[in-house]
Protein backbone atom coordinates (compact mmCIF):
# COMPACT_ATOMS: atom_id res chain seq x y z
CA UNK A 1 0.00 0.00 0.00
CA UNK A 2 1.41 3.38 -1.00
CA UNK A 3 1.67 6.27 1.44
CA UNK A 4 -1.53 8.00 2.58
CA UNK A 5 -1.65 11.79 2.53
CA UNK A 6 -4.19 14.12 4.11
CA UNK A 7 -5.58 16.87 1.93
CA UNK A 8 -7.41 20.00 3.00
CA UNK A 9 -10.36 17.89 4.16
CA UNK A 10 -9.11 14.46 5.21
CA UNK A 11 -8.02 11.53 3.07
CA UNK A 12 -9.85 11.63 -0.27
CA UNK A 13 -9.89 9.43 -3.34
CA UNK A 14 -11.82 7.32 -5.80
CA UNK A 15 -14.01 4.42 -4.67
CA UNK A 16 -12.50 1.02 -5.44
CA UNK A 17 -9.00 2.42 -5.72
CA UNK A 18 -6.41 2.55 -2.98
CA UNK A 19 -6.90 3.47 -0.18
CA UNK A 20 -10.68 3.10 -0.53
CA UNK A 21 -10.68 -0.68 -0.70
CA UNK A 22 -11.44 -3.02 2.24
CA UNK A 23 -7.88 -4.22 2.94
CA UNK A 24 -6.52 -0.67 3.06
CA UNK A 25 -9.41 0.48 5.24
CA UNK A 26 -8.56 -2.20 7.82
CA UNK A 27 -4.97 -0.94 7.97
CA UNK A 28 -6.10 2.66 8.30
CA UNK A 29 -8.38 1.57 11.15
CA UNK A 30 -5.44 -0.15 12.85
CA UNK A 31 -3.32 2.97 12.53
CA UNK A 32 -6.08 5.16 13.96
CA UNK A 33 -6.47 2.65 16.78
CA UNK A 34 -2.78 2.86 17.58
CA UNK A 35 -3.00 6.65 17.48
CA UNK A 36 -5.79 6.87 20.08
CA UNK A 37 -4.30 4.10 22.23
CA UNK A 38 -1.24 6.27 22.64
CA UNK A 39 -3.44 9.03 24.07
CA UNK A 40 -5.92 7.22 26.28
CA UNK A 41 -6.06 4.31 28.73
CA UNK A 42 -9.62 3.54 27.63
CA UNK A 43 -9.68 4.60 23.97
CA UNK A 44 -13.01 5.24 22.30
CA UNK A 45 -14.03 6.30 18.80
CA UNK A 46 -17.30 7.55 17.30
CA UNK A 47 -17.75 6.68 13.62
CA UNK A 48 -20.35 7.52 10.99
CA UNK A 49 -20.74 7.72 7.22
CA UNK A 50 -22.73 9.42 4.52
CA UNK A 51 -25.09 7.36 2.36
CA UNK A 52 -22.63 6.18 -0.33
CA UNK A 53 -22.74 2.39 -0.81
CA UNK A 54 -18.95 2.35 -0.68
CA UNK A 55 -19.15 3.81 2.82
CA UNK A 56 -21.26 0.86 3.92
CA UNK A 57 -18.42 -1.41 2.74
CA UNK A 58 -15.59 0.62 4.25
CA UNK A 59 -17.12 1.27 7.66
CA UNK A 60 -16.93 -2.32 9.01
CA UNK A 61 -13.33 -2.55 7.78
CA UNK A 62 -12.35 0.56 9.70
CA UNK A 63 -14.22 -0.74 12.75
CA UNK A 64 -12.39 -4.08 12.49
CA UNK A 65 -9.04 -2.28 12.46
CA UNK A 66 -9.99 -0.08 15.40
CA UNK A 67 -11.42 -2.82 17.62
CA UNK A 68 -8.48 -5.05 16.72
CA UNK A 69 -6.28 -2.52 18.48
CA UNK A 70 -8.43 -2.57 21.61
CA UNK A 71 -10.52 0.52 20.83
CA UNK A 72 -14.21 0.72 21.73
CA UNK A 73 -16.26 2.02 18.80
CA UNK A 74 -19.68 3.68 18.77
CA UNK A 75 -21.15 3.13 15.30
CA UNK A 76 -23.65 5.81 14.31
CA UNK A 77 -24.31 4.39 10.85
CA UNK A 78 -25.48 7.10 8.45
CA UNK A 79 -24.78 10.46 10.04
CA UNK A 80 -23.78 13.95 8.96
CA UNK A 81 -20.17 15.08 9.34
CA UNK A 82 -21.12 17.78 11.87
CA UNK A 83 -23.25 15.21 13.68
CA UNK A 84 -20.24 12.94 14.21
CA UNK A 85 -18.20 15.94 15.40
CA UNK A 86 -20.96 16.96 17.82
CA UNK A 87 -21.36 13.47 19.29
CA UNK A 88 -17.61 12.82 19.50
CA UNK A 89 -17.34 15.94 21.65
CA UNK A 90 -20.51 15.22 23.62
CA UNK A 91 -19.43 11.64 24.40
CA UNK A 92 -15.83 12.72 25.10
CA UNK A 93 -14.54 10.22 22.59
CA UNK A 94 -10.86 10.25 21.69
CA UNK A 95 -11.61 10.44 17.99
CA UNK A 96 -14.44 11.00 15.55
CA UNK A 97 -14.25 9.32 12.14
CA UNK A 98 -16.44 10.28 9.19
CA UNK A 99 -16.48 8.25 5.97
CA UNK A 100 -17.63 10.79 3.41
CA UNK A 101 -16.63 12.68 0.28
CA UNK A 102 -19.02 15.49 1.21
CA UNK A 103 -20.33 17.27 -1.93
CA UNK A 104 -18.25 15.17 -4.37
CA UNK A 105 -19.92 12.73 -6.80
CA UNK A 106 -20.81 9.12 -5.97
CA UNK A 107 -17.52 7.72 -7.31
CA UNK A 108 -15.47 9.44 -4.62
CA UNK A 109 -15.08 8.80 -0.90
CA UNK A 110 -13.07 10.13 2.00
CA UNK A 111 -12.08 9.71 5.64
CA UNK A 112 -12.32 12.79 7.83
CA UNK A 113 -11.19 13.00 11.45
CA UNK A 114 -12.05 15.17 14.43
CA UNK A 115 -10.48 15.19 17.88
CA UNK A 116 -12.18 14.93 21.28
CA UNK A 117 -12.93 18.66 21.11
CA UNK A 118 -14.88 18.14 17.88
CA UNK A 119 -12.32 20.08 15.80
CA UNK A 120 -10.34 18.96 12.77
CA UNK A 121 -6.79 17.81 13.38
CA UNK A 122 -3.94 20.16 12.64
CA UNK A 123 -1.11 19.19 10.32
CA UNK A 124 1.20 17.85 13.05
CA UNK A 125 -1.34 15.24 14.10
CA UNK A 126 -2.07 14.32 10.49
CA UNK A 127 1.64 13.69 9.87
CA UNK A 128 1.74 11.34 12.86
CA UNK A 129 -1.29 9.42 11.55
CA UNK A 130 0.19 9.25 8.05
CA UNK A 131 3.33 7.69 9.51
CA UNK A 132 1.33 5.12 11.48
CA UNK A 133 -0.72 4.15 8.41
CA UNK A 134 2.44 3.59 6.41
CA UNK A 135 3.92 1.47 9.23
CA UNK A 136 0.85 -0.75 9.43
CA UNK A 137 0.81 -1.09 5.66
CA UNK A 138 4.27 -2.65 5.76
CA UNK A 139 3.69 -5.14 8.60
CA UNK A 140 1.59 -8.21 9.25
CA UNK A 141 -1.76 -7.78 10.98
CA UNK A 142 -1.43 -7.88 14.76
CA UNK A 143 -4.25 -7.71 17.25
CA UNK A 144 -4.32 -6.36 20.79
CA UNK A 145 -4.55 -8.79 23.69
CA UNK A 146 -8.01 -7.40 24.49
CA UNK A 147 -10.23 -6.50 21.57
CA UNK A 148 -12.43 -3.44 21.64
CA UNK A 149 -16.21 -3.55 21.48
CA UNK A 150 -18.53 -2.12 18.85
CA UNK A 151 -21.73 -0.44 20.09
CA UNK A 152 -24.72 0.56 17.99
CA UNK A 153 -25.06 4.32 18.48
CA UNK A 154 -27.92 5.14 16.12
CA UNK A 155 -30.13 6.12 19.05
CA UNK A 156 -27.72 9.02 19.68
CA UNK A 157 -28.92 10.74 16.52
CA UNK A 158 -31.96 11.87 18.46
CA UNK A 159 -29.64 13.55 21.00
CA UNK A 160 -28.14 15.56 18.16
CA UNK A 161 -31.57 16.52 16.80
CA UNK A 162 -32.82 17.57 20.24
CA UNK A 163 -29.81 19.83 20.71
CA UNK A 164 -30.61 21.60 17.44
CA UNK A 165 -34.29 21.93 18.28
CA UNK A 166 -33.74 23.57 21.67
CA UNK A 167 -31.23 26.11 20.28
CA UNK A 168 -33.41 27.39 17.44
CA UNK A 169 -33.95 31.18 17.97
CA UNK A 170 -37.69 30.73 17.42
CA UNK A 171 -38.94 28.07 19.79
CA UNK A 172 -41.57 27.19 17.20
CA UNK A 173 -41.46 27.20 13.40
CA UNK A 174 -45.22 26.71 13.13
CA UNK A 175 -46.49 28.30 9.94
CA UNK A 176 -43.07 28.09 8.31
CA UNK A 177 -43.30 25.98 5.15
CA UNK A 178 -39.99 24.84 3.72
CA UNK A 179 -38.69 22.44 1.09
CA UNK A 180 -35.68 20.38 2.23
CA UNK A 181 -33.40 18.97 -0.47
CA UNK A 182 -31.26 16.42 1.35
CA UNK A 183 -29.04 15.49 -1.66
CA UNK A 184 -29.87 11.79 -1.08
CA UNK A 185 -27.31 12.14 1.69
CA UNK A 186 -26.82 12.05 5.44
CA UNK A 187 -28.97 15.13 6.13
CA UNK A 188 -31.94 12.89 5.34
CA UNK A 189 -31.47 11.32 8.78
CA UNK A 190 -31.73 14.57 10.75
CA UNK A 191 -33.00 17.65 8.88
CA UNK A 192 -36.67 16.67 8.26
CA UNK A 193 -37.17 15.45 11.83
CA UNK A 194 -35.56 18.54 13.37
CA UNK A 195 -37.76 20.92 11.39
CA UNK A 196 -40.89 18.88 12.07
CA UNK A 197 -40.23 18.77 15.82
CA UNK A 198 -40.24 22.58 15.75
CA UNK A 199 -43.63 22.58 14.03
CA UNK A 200 -42.53 23.54 10.53
CA UNK A 201 -44.48 22.27 7.54
CA UNK A 202 -41.87 20.25 5.68
CA UNK A 203 -41.73 18.84 2.16
CA UNK A 204 -38.67 16.64 1.68
CA UNK A 205 -37.07 15.82 -1.66
CA UNK A 206 -34.00 13.74 -2.49
CA UNK A 207 -33.87 11.83 0.78
CA UNK A 208 -33.01 8.34 -0.52
CA UNK A 209 -30.95 6.79 2.26
CA UNK A 210 -29.31 4.14 0.07
CA UNK A 211 -27.18 6.90 -1.46
CA UNK A 212 -26.88 5.59 -5.01
CA UNK A 213 -27.63 9.07 -6.33
CA UNK A 214 -25.95 11.16 -3.62
CA UNK A 215 -25.30 14.70 -4.92
CA UNK A 216 -26.52 13.69 -8.40
CA UNK A 217 -28.84 16.35 -9.82
CA UNK A 218 -29.76 17.32 -6.28
CA UNK A 219 -28.42 19.05 -3.20
CA UNK A 220 -26.60 22.32 -2.64
CA UNK A 221 -23.95 22.03 -5.36
CA UNK A 222 -26.38 21.05 -8.10
CA UNK A 223 -28.81 23.78 -7.02
CA UNK A 224 -26.02 26.35 -7.10
CA UNK A 225 -25.71 25.81 -10.86
CA UNK A 226 -29.31 24.74 -11.56
CA UNK A 227 -31.63 26.48 -9.09
CA UNK A 228 -34.70 26.06 -11.30
CA UNK A 229 -35.37 22.48 -10.11
CA UNK A 230 -35.67 23.40 -6.43
CA UNK A 231 -37.45 26.65 -7.29
CA UNK A 232 -40.09 24.67 -9.17
CA UNK A 233 -40.70 22.46 -6.11
CA UNK A 234 -40.92 25.53 -3.85
CA UNK A 235 -43.50 27.15 -6.09
CA UNK A 236 -45.46 23.96 -6.71
CA UNK A 237 -45.91 23.40 -2.97
CA UNK A 238 -46.47 27.12 -2.29
CA UNK A 239 -43.56 27.18 0.15
CA UNK A 240 -41.54 30.30 0.88
CA UNK A 241 -38.05 28.79 0.91
CA UNK A 242 -36.07 25.80 -0.22
CA UNK A 243 -33.04 24.67 1.79
CA UNK A 244 -30.52 22.49 -0.06
CA UNK A 245 -27.87 20.47 1.79
CA UNK A 246 -24.91 18.54 0.42
CA UNK A 247 -24.16 14.83 0.85
CA UNK A 248 -22.69 14.99 4.35
CA UNK A 249 -24.72 17.91 5.69
CA UNK A 250 -22.12 20.64 6.05
CA UNK A 251 -23.14 22.91 3.12
CA UNK A 252 -26.32 24.96 2.80
CA UNK A 253 -27.83 26.85 -0.12
CA UNK A 254 -31.18 28.62 0.08
CA UNK A 255 -33.70 29.67 -2.60
CA UNK A 256 -36.89 31.67 -2.20
CA UNK A 257 -40.18 31.54 -4.09
CA UNK A 258 -39.30 34.73 -6.00
CA UNK A 259 -36.26 33.10 -7.62
CA UNK A 260 -33.58 34.35 -5.23
CA UNK A 261 -30.52 32.14 -4.66
CA UNK A 262 -28.58 32.73 -1.43
CA UNK A 263 -25.08 31.36 -0.96
CA UNK A 264 -22.67 31.38 1.98
CA UNK A 265 -21.94 35.11 1.56
CA UNK A 266 -25.63 35.97 1.96
CA UNK A 267 -26.11 33.60 4.89
CA UNK A 268 -23.04 34.90 6.72
CA UNK A 269 -24.24 38.47 6.32
CA UNK A 270 -27.78 37.79 7.54
CA UNK A 271 -26.59 35.71 10.50
CA UNK A 272 -23.92 38.26 11.41
CA UNK A 273 -26.52 41.03 11.51
CA UNK A 274 -28.82 38.85 13.62
CA UNK A 275 -26.16 37.84 16.13
CA UNK A 276 -24.95 41.43 16.29
CA UNK A 277 -28.48 42.61 17.12
CA UNK A 278 -28.60 40.07 19.95
CA UNK A 279 -25.21 41.14 21.36
CA UNK A 280 -23.75 37.70 20.58
CA UNK A 281 -21.26 38.47 17.78
CA UNK A 282 -18.03 38.15 19.75
CA UNK A 283 -15.33 40.54 18.60
CA UNK A 284 -17.78 42.12 16.14
CA UNK A 285 -16.15 39.95 13.49
CA UNK A 286 -16.90 37.27 10.91
CA UNK A 287 -14.29 34.72 9.80
CA UNK A 288 -14.24 33.65 6.18
CA UNK A 289 -11.82 32.56 3.45
CA UNK A 290 -10.14 34.43 0.62
CA UNK A 291 -12.75 32.94 -1.76
CA UNK A 292 -15.54 35.00 -0.16
CA UNK A 293 -17.07 37.71 -2.30
CA UNK A 294 -15.47 41.07 -1.47
CA UNK A 295 -18.94 42.53 -1.39
CA UNK A 296 -19.41 40.69 1.91
CA UNK A 297 -16.50 42.52 3.52
CA UNK A 298 -17.80 45.84 2.23
CA UNK A 299 -21.32 45.24 3.59
CA UNK A 300 -20.05 44.03 6.96
CA UNK A 301 -17.69 47.00 7.19
CA UNK A 302 -20.57 49.42 6.67
CA UNK A 303 -22.29 47.72 9.62
CA UNK A 304 -19.18 48.06 11.80
CA UNK A 305 -18.29 44.36 11.60
CA UNK A 306 -14.76 43.20 10.80
CA UNK A 307 -13.92 40.50 8.27
CA UNK A 308 -11.11 38.11 9.17
CA UNK A 309 -9.69 36.05 6.31
CA UNK A 310 -8.09 32.63 6.41
CA UNK A 311 -7.11 29.98 3.86
CA UNK A 312 -9.90 27.87 2.35
CA UNK A 313 -11.18 24.80 4.18
CA UNK A 314 -13.07 24.06 7.38
CA UNK A 315 -9.86 23.18 9.23
CA UNK A 316 -8.47 26.69 8.71
CA UNK A 317 -11.78 28.32 9.59
CA UNK A 318 -11.97 26.35 12.83
CA UNK A 319 -8.39 27.24 13.79
CA UNK A 320 -9.00 30.96 13.22
CA UNK A 321 -12.36 30.97 15.00
CA UNK A 322 -11.25 29.08 18.08
CA UNK A 323 -7.91 30.89 18.18
CA UNK A 324 -9.66 34.26 18.25
CA UNK A 325 -12.84 33.14 20.05
CA UNK A 326 -15.14 34.29 17.26
CA UNK A 327 -18.77 33.19 17.01
CA UNK A 328 -19.44 33.09 13.27
CA UNK A 329 -17.51 31.91 10.25
CA UNK A 330 -18.01 30.20 6.93
CA UNK A 331 -17.37 29.97 3.21
CA UNK A 332 -19.08 30.94 -0.01
CA UNK A 333 -20.06 27.28 -0.48
CA UNK A 334 -22.39 27.50 2.52
CA UNK A 335 -20.20 25.89 5.19
CA UNK A 336 -21.45 27.90 8.19
CA UNK A 337 -19.80 27.46 11.61
CA UNK A 338 -21.55 28.80 14.71
CA UNK A 339 -19.13 28.63 17.65
CA UNK A 340 -21.76 28.91 20.38
CA UNK A 341 -20.10 26.59 22.89
CA UNK A 342 -22.04 23.57 21.67
CA UNK A 343 -21.07 23.11 18.02
CA UNK A 344 -17.68 22.96 16.35
CA UNK A 345 -18.14 21.89 12.74
CA UNK A 346 -19.76 23.56 9.77
CA UNK A 347 -23.33 22.33 10.22
CA UNK A 348 -25.82 23.00 7.44
CA UNK A 349 -28.80 21.61 9.37
CA UNK A 350 -28.07 23.75 12.43
CA UNK A 351 -27.46 26.83 10.26
CA UNK A 352 -30.76 26.17 8.46
CA UNK A 353 -32.67 25.91 11.76
CA UNK A 354 -31.09 29.10 13.11
CA UNK A 355 -31.87 30.88 9.85
CA UNK A 356 -35.42 29.54 9.90
CA UNK A 357 -35.83 30.85 13.43
CA UNK A 358 -34.53 34.27 12.43
CA UNK A 359 -36.94 34.40 9.48
CA UNK A 360 -39.90 33.44 11.68
CA UNK A 361 -38.95 36.11 14.21
CA UNK A 362 -38.70 38.70 11.43
CA UNK A 363 -41.84 37.95 9.45
CA UNK A 364 -41.96 41.54 8.26
CA UNK A 365 -38.77 41.04 6.24
CA UNK A 366 -37.82 38.01 4.18
CA UNK A 367 -34.37 36.71 3.40
CA UNK A 368 -34.17 38.83 0.26
CA UNK A 369 -34.77 42.02 2.23
CA UNK A 370 -32.41 41.02 5.03
CA UNK A 371 -29.59 40.27 2.58
CA UNK A 372 -30.23 43.39 0.43
CA UNK A 373 -27.40 45.53 1.94
CA UNK A 374 -24.94 42.94 0.60
CA UNK A 375 -24.11 43.93 -2.96
CA UNK A 376 -21.98 41.08 -4.29
CA UNK A 377 -19.41 41.63 -6.98
CA UNK A 378 -19.87 39.45 -10.08
CA UNK A 379 -18.03 36.21 -9.38
CA UNK A 380 -17.61 32.94 -11.29
CA UNK A 381 -16.11 29.65 -10.07
CA UNK A 382 -15.43 26.85 -12.56
CA UNK A 383 -14.27 23.27 -11.94
CA UNK A 384 -12.79 21.20 -14.74
CA UNK A 385 -10.64 18.11 -15.34
CA UNK A 386 -6.89 18.44 -15.88
CA UNK A 387 -5.38 14.93 -16.10
CA UNK A 388 -1.83 16.03 -15.28
CA UNK A 389 0.04 18.13 -12.74
CA UNK A 390 0.91 21.72 -13.65
CA UNK A 391 4.63 22.30 -13.06
CA UNK A 392 6.07 25.23 -11.10
CA UNK A 393 7.48 26.74 -14.28
CA UNK A 394 4.09 26.46 -15.97
CA UNK A 395 2.45 28.12 -12.97
CA UNK A 396 4.78 31.10 -13.27
CA UNK A 397 3.93 31.45 -16.94
CA UNK A 398 0.22 31.11 -16.16
CA UNK A 399 0.40 33.76 -13.44
CA UNK A 400 1.94 36.23 -15.88
CA UNK A 401 -0.75 35.49 -18.49
CA UNK A 402 -3.49 35.73 -15.89
CA UNK A 403 -2.21 39.11 -14.74
CA UNK A 404 -2.85 40.40 -18.25
CA UNK A 405 -6.45 39.10 -18.11
CA UNK A 406 -6.90 40.65 -14.67
CA UNK A 407 -5.59 44.01 -15.90
CA UNK A 408 -8.22 44.00 -18.64
CA UNK A 409 -10.92 43.11 -16.11
CA UNK A 410 -9.98 45.93 -13.74
CA UNK A 411 -7.58 46.73 -10.91
CA UNK A 412 -10.01 45.70 -8.18
CA UNK A 413 -10.74 42.32 -9.78
CA UNK A 414 -9.36 38.98 -8.52
CA UNK A 415 -8.38 35.75 -10.25
CA UNK A 416 -7.45 32.59 -8.32
CA UNK A 417 -6.76 29.05 -9.49
CA UNK A 418 -5.89 25.90 -7.59
CA UNK A 419 -5.90 22.12 -7.73
CA UNK A 420 -8.78 20.49 -5.89
CA UNK A 421 -7.76 18.75 -2.68
CA UNK A 422 -10.90 16.58 -2.70
CA UNK A 423 -11.23 15.41 -6.31
CA UNK A 424 -8.15 14.10 -8.16
CA UNK A 425 -7.30 15.73 -11.51
CA UNK A 426 -9.72 18.61 -10.93
CA UNK A 427 -8.74 22.28 -11.18
CA UNK A 428 -10.80 25.19 -9.93
CA UNK A 429 -10.79 28.79 -11.13
CA UNK A 430 -12.40 31.73 -9.34
CA UNK A 431 -12.74 35.09 -11.09
CA UNK A 432 -14.27 38.09 -9.32
CA UNK A 433 -14.88 41.39 -11.04
CA UNK A 434 -14.64 44.87 -9.67
CA UNK A 435 -17.43 47.32 -8.96
CA UNK A 436 -17.70 48.33 -12.61
CA UNK A 437 -17.40 44.81 -14.07
CA UNK A 438 -20.27 43.21 -15.95
CA UNK A 439 -21.11 39.52 -15.33
CA UNK A 440 -20.44 38.73 -18.99
CA UNK A 441 -16.90 40.11 -18.68
CA UNK A 442 -16.22 37.98 -15.61
CA UNK A 443 -17.51 34.82 -17.31
CA UNK A 444 -15.38 35.55 -20.38
CA UNK A 445 -12.28 36.04 -18.20
CA UNK A 446 -12.96 32.79 -16.34
CA UNK A 447 -13.25 30.87 -19.60
CA UNK A 448 -9.96 32.40 -20.79
CA UNK A 449 -8.16 31.32 -17.62
CA UNK A 450 -9.52 27.78 -17.94
CA UNK A 451 -8.29 27.60 -21.52
CA UNK A 452 -4.79 28.73 -20.47
CA UNK A 453 -4.60 26.03 -17.79
CA UNK A 454 -5.82 23.35 -20.17
CA UNK A 455 -3.32 24.46 -22.81
CA UNK A 456 -0.51 24.23 -20.25
CA UNK A 457 -1.62 20.71 -19.30
CA UNK A 458 -1.87 19.63 -22.94
CA UNK A 459 1.57 20.98 -23.74
CA UNK A 460 3.04 18.87 -20.96
CA UNK A 461 1.17 15.77 -22.15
Amino acid sequence: MAGVKFGANGIRGITGQWPFVPASAVRIGQALGQFVCGRSEHPSVVIGRDTRPSGADLLPCLVAGLTGQGVNVTNLGVMTTPGVAFLARRLRADLGVIISASHSPLGYNGIKLVGPNGLRFQREEEIEIESLINEFAATAVEYAATLGQQTDGQHLIELYIQDHVKRCPAKSLEGFKVILDCADGAASRVAPEAFRQLGAEVVVVNDAIEGKSINYRCGSEYTRENPQDLLEVVRRHEATYGFAFDGDGDRLLVVDADGGVFDGNDLLFVLAMYFRSQGLLRGDAVVTTHLANRGLEEALNRAGIRTIYTSKGDKNLEAAMWGGDYLLGGETGGNIIINDGHHTAADAVYAALVLGGVLVQNRGAGLREMAAPLQKRPQVTISFKVPTTITLEQRRTLQAQIRDIQTELGEDSRILFWESSTEPEVFRVMVEGGHQSMPEEVSKAADAVCQLIQQAANSKA
